[in-house]
């Protein structure tokens, strides 16, 4: 049997266990109180970093997320569960939306802002438009003094002033071209730099969160070259749960997922009018064009401007010096200098001799003598297909070919001189008269026609105005003439659809069938509107009735574009794509290379001042040198109404050459202040969005200094708790141990 325990013994144990559980509620308490020191020091070290940042651009401060211990039960002190950015979502993308938005407006603003600079202010005596009333003003006064050789150089060189000013502006404009076209290619190789470290900071702050390790000076980092790619590109940003972010194009295009995406670009060449596209993702075979996926950003602003703004605005420059020139020498045919000029050369059209001639109507064809008096009259009559001589009297006929006739009309004017003659020779048609002078002039009942051009016109024999290439596209050719395209040429266009995707590459090789010397324009058109080899999924190639041009018909929301163009017609040297205007550089070029004539620039005598009466009888007198009436004809050329076909920026209208100029001018200032206008609203929107995102994101030093006295009290009150415990300790060993 058991003895009885002594009571002391336990009061003793008593003492003993109540000790104990007093050291671990005083061990928790220090558990506490080290736990609220650490917890106060991380949350100074973020507001400390949140107040050394808060002049730093796109910046999201960040925020320190406490939670209670749990491992000793409850009280066991505070802990760090997390250090997260005060990031919103919605209002990030927002900004990303008004930041693109922004980027591509001001970029178009930047560009087009100097376009107008080009035209020149009308009132500024270097202007083009002061040049050409220079010239109209210079042609009234020639009016007054006919015979004068200053007052015909005066017009003369005024006119090509006018020109010159012209080329200027064209080759100004392709220069714009040509810089947005470089910045393009240097913006692409910024956006590739800053995707492939947004890539690399994922990799970061994916480790730092396996890690448990502080994430948000990665993502921070992070950010701010989101919002730098943002103004590049319009972007979307999707969050990934492991940490990190996917970045997207508005359009859909993945640029950041498990890897960055590969972006290429290489400038293009301007005077051709084709540029590259941007490629995503070509080395790994995954070719696609990126552009139909920007819908925003400065790179989307480039591609405008490269793309329509400026090279509208380039097609209606050359528009309208080919318009003037036209017109001018529309006036310019039907009138003579004085003394006549014996010899004739006209435009390069384009044609070969086997064409066919497509006049009708008639034209009446001056000899006349050293002293200006008719020498012969021969009467052209296109529909009964006869040349009718007076002196001597003779009928030549021709066929139905524009060497046909050539060679009737040689044997006419040889027939009236021996030295005289006619040929027509890679494209380019000449007359003579051997001496003494000719004067070509429409029937006034009934005047000739040729795709709705006169036959001195047409063939441009007595032109004020010249061009290498043909300045209109209004040919006349049928479907039936020879094609005479040589061996080897090829034509490659390229469609896209209505979002600008690439959809296919077609080359048209002049190889086979179309080589042969049987070959014809309806063999092209054929070989054009074939489905798979040629665009007749896309649409539909055919010439235009009236006028002969080849014009492309869209299927759909399709744009067929000519890229690259060796074919050559014969000994032209003229291309399928000048002869037709089917590419944009034929059109934009028409500014670049049309000017007066060589030999009436070298010798203003040549200008056509007088008007020939060539009803006059055989033997009369019919020029005299003071004669001003060709002179007064071109000067109301100014006020002639007329047609204007759209080109580029300028619808087509009716008006006159004054008026089209003006209007032309006033495009480029009004594309120049609607970019602006966008750009300033772009920038409001952009600033309002950036501001509401920093109302969220943003530091604010008020409150980081509420905050940082918070942590600092609480850091002081945890010593004290540590203090406090440490010292019960103390009196607790003490008492036990003494």
């Amino acid at each position: 049997m058991r003895a009885p325990r002594n009571p002391a013994d336990f009061a003793g144990r008593r003492a003993l266990f109540a000790g104990g559980a007093l050291m671990v509620g005083l061990t928790q308490v220090l558990l506490a109180g080290l736990t609220g020191l650490r917890a106060s020091q991380t949350g100074l070290g973020v507001v400390s970093q949140n107040i050394a940042n808060a002049n730093t651009p796109g910046y999201v401060r960040t925020e320190v997320t406490l939670a209670p211990r749990t491992e000793l039960g409850a009280g066991a002190g505070v802990e760090v569960s997390g250090i997260k950015r005060a990031a919103d979502r919605f209002l990030a993308t927002a900004s990303y939306i008004a930041s693109a938005a922004s980027g591509a407006a001001s970029t178009r603003a930047d560009i087009l802002g100097r376009a107008p600079a080009h035209f020149g202010d009308p009132n500024q005596a270097a202007s083009m438009f002061a040049q050409l009333d220079v010239f109209w003003t210079a042609l009234t006064e020639l009016g007054v003094d006919p015979a004068s050789a200053l007052r015909r150089s005066d017009a003369v060189h005024s006119l090509e002033s006018m020109f010159v000013e012209v080329q200027r502006i064209g080759e100004s404009l392709q220069g714009l071209i040509a810089e947005a076209d470089q910045r393009l290619a240097d913006a692409v190789g910024l956006a590739q730099n800053l995707i492939d470290r947004i890539a690399a900071l994922n990799s970061e702050i994916r480790l730092s969160k396996r890690t448990g390790a502080d994430s948000s000076g990665a993502e921070n980092a992070q950010s701010a070259l989101v919002d730098e790619l943002s103004s590049l590109l319009d972007v979307r940003i999707t969050g990934v749960p492991e940490g990190g972010v996917h970045v997207r194009t508005s359009g859909g295009a993945l640029l950041v997922g498990v890897t960055p995406a590969r972006l290429s670009y290489a400038a293009g060449n301007p005077q051709s009018g084709v540029f590259g596209t941007i490629t995503l993702n070509e080395d790994v075979g995954a070719f696609s064009n990126l552009e139909p996926y920007i819908l925003g950003g400065s790179i989307r602003g480039l591609l405008d401007v490269r793309d329509k703004d400026l090279p509208n605005l380039a097609q209606s420059l050359g528009a309208f010096a080919a318009t003037l020139g036209d017109t001018l020498n529309a006036v310019h045919n039907e009138n003579a200098s004085s003394p006549a000029a014996s010899t004739l050369t006209g435009r390069q059209t384009g044609l070969i001799g086997a064409d066919t001639l497509g006049f009708t109507g008639a034209a009446t064809v001056g000899v006349l003598d050293a002293g200006g008096h008719l020498r012969q009259r021969l009467t052209v009559d296109f529909d009964a297909g006869q040349i009718v001589g007076e002196d001597p009297a003779a009928t030549y006929t021709f066929g139905l070919s524009i060497g046909s006739f050539v060679t009737a009309l040689d044997a006419a004017l040889a027939a009236a001189n021996p030295s005289g003659g006619a040929s027509f020779a890679n494209g380019v048609m000449s007359v003579n008269a051997g001496s003494g002078g000719l004067v070509i002039q429409q029937d006034r009942a009934n005047p000739s026609d040729r795709a709705g051009r006169g036959f001195s016109h047409f063939f441009g024999l007595n032109d004020l105005v010249s061009r290498p290439s043909p300045s209109f596209f209004e040919n006349g050719l049928q479907g039936a003439d020879p094609l005479g395209l040589n061996a080897g040429g090829e034509m490659i266009f390229q469609v896209r659809d209505g979002a600008g995707r690439v959809l296919a590459n077609r080359t048209i090789s002049i190889s086979g069938a179309l080589s042969a010397p049987g070959a014809s324009w309806d063999d092209l058109l054929a070989a054009l509107n074939t489905a798979g080899t040629g665009l007749g999924e896309y649409g539909s190639f055919a010439l235009d009735p009236a006028s002969g041009q080849m014009k492309f018909t869209p299927g759909g929301a399709y744009a067929v574009n000519l890229t690259y163009d060796s074919t050559q017609r014969g000994g032209t040297g003229v291309s399928v794509s000048a002869l037709h205007g089917l590419s944009h550089s034929a059109n934009a070029r028409r500014a670049m290379e049309t000017h007066v004539d060589s030999a009436i620039l070298s010798n203003p005598l040549l200008l056509a001042v007088g008007r020939p009466d060539l009803s006059a009888d055989i033997g009369k007198r019919v020029i005299e040198a003071g004669d001003n009436r060709g002179a007064a004809a071109l000067a109301a050329a100014r006020d002639m109404t007329r047609s204007f076909a759209a080109a580029g920026a300028m619808p087509a209208q009716q008006t006159t050459l004054a008026s089209y100029a003006a209007r032309l001018g006033g495009e480029a200032g009004r594309l120049s202040a609607a970019a602006e206008r966008a750009a300033q609203g772009a920038k409001a929107v952009s600033t309002a969005a950036n501001d509401r995102r920093a109302e969220v994101e943003a530091v604010n030093i008020d409150d980081e200094l509420v905050r940082m006295t918070a942590y600092q009290n609480a850091y002081a009150a945890s010593a004290r708790v540590i203090q406090a415990a440490k010292e019960m300790i103390d009196v607790l060993m003490a008492i036990g141990y003494r």
